[in-house]
């Protein structure tokens, strides 16, 4: 299965604008799973979102994790396969930041999806700092995680090497591959810097320098989630007795 990350060089309030310069990003793009950053669909209504999420999906015949949008005071998001069939939606259970601020409320744990036979569940940007997200889901095969990464440190690293520690603890913990989609550091948020922490954690990787790969200079990257070696690296935790 291969996903690609998207990691758009801005964000604008008009959530139109976001999906078409994603889509000018994807272009003729394949892959498996497409993983799009928080708030891709900003404001728009929740109509709207939906039908932009359905059309980059049965365009590119991948299954789209659509960032999100503001539905009303609730971050949500959803994902369709390639053929346009909706597959999950998922909300952001723990509103961060401004967003409090702003009176966005906590929302639904979602339950995840199915494809080709393998379990992946979306989890919203700070939802990933909390290990209970993922708890109750066995043997998860992917965690996608759409972000937008707003910093009050004075640059993108330090946010950076916090979520490449957390998304690699999350990965082992689990046993399952991270991938997270942010947009790119140059972007702001309403004044806001962003870290552009889009990445991707294997827990099982064939070299020590593998654990985490990102950010990507490319606003769109490729990473191949090879489940033969993943069920292998739980078959052999099992047996020396981390369960």
């Amino acid at each position: 299965m291969k996903i690609l990350l998207v990691q758009p060089p801005h964000w604008s309030p008009d959530g139109h604008a976001n999906f078409d310069a994603i889509e000018e990003l994807v272009g003729s793009l394949t892959g498996d799973v497409l993983l799009l950053p928080e708030l891709a669909g900003s404001s728009l209504p929740r109509a709207d979102y939906l039908a932009r999420v359905r059309a980059l999906a049965e365009a590119t015949g991948t299954a789209v994790v659509g960032g999100s949008h503001y539905d009303g005071a609730i971050n949500r998001g959803a994902v369709f396969d390639g053929s346009g069939t909706l597959l999950t939606e998922y909300d952001k259970v723990h509103p961060y930041g401004l967003e409090l601020r702003s009176g966005v409320r906590p929302g639904r744990p979602s339950e995840g999806f199915e494809l080709h036979g393998r379990r992946l569940h979306v989890l919203l940007c700070a939802d990933m700092w909390y290990s209970a997200s993922l708890a109750g889901h066995e043997r998860l095969d992917a965690v996608l995680v759409p972000a937008f990464s707003v910093t009050r440190w004075d640059g993108p690293a330090p946010a950076r090497e916090l979520w490449q520690h957390m998304s690699v603890a999350r990965a082992y913990e689990f046993m399952t591959y991270v991938a997270v989609s942010d947009w790119h550091h140059e972007t702001t948020y309403h004044g806001h810097p962003c870290a552009g922490v889009t990445g991707f954690a294997d827990p099982c990787p064939r070299t020590h320098a593998g654990f985490f790969t990102g950010p990507p200079d490319a606003p769109v990257s490729a990473h191949d989630l090879d489940f033969e070696r993943l069920d292998a690296f739980r078959h052999d935790r099992a047996a020396r007795g981390f369960r």
